[in-house]
């Protein structure tokens, strides 16, 4: 139960935040993009909500040289 919520609320703040012009590819200090930390902590649904508005891994931000 606590996992199924905290999956809520971590999709409803990526929402959120997407909504208000954050930059949905923006890497941490690891280099990590928020579609990177989604996958990391198995929060499918905001890595779906995240691919589905343009995310990608710092992987593919390198490969394509940003």
């Amino acid at each position: 139960m606590v996992r199924s919520y905290s999956e809520k609320h971590a999709s409803e703040v990526a929402e959120l935040l997407f909504t208000n012009g954050a930059n949905i590819n923006e890497r941490n200090i690891r280099g990590n993009t928020p579609f990177d930390e989604a996958l990391l902590n198995k929060r499918n649904k905001t890595a779906e909500f995240l691919r589905k508005h343009g995310a990608k891994t710092g992987e593919e931000l390198k490969a394509e040289g940003k």
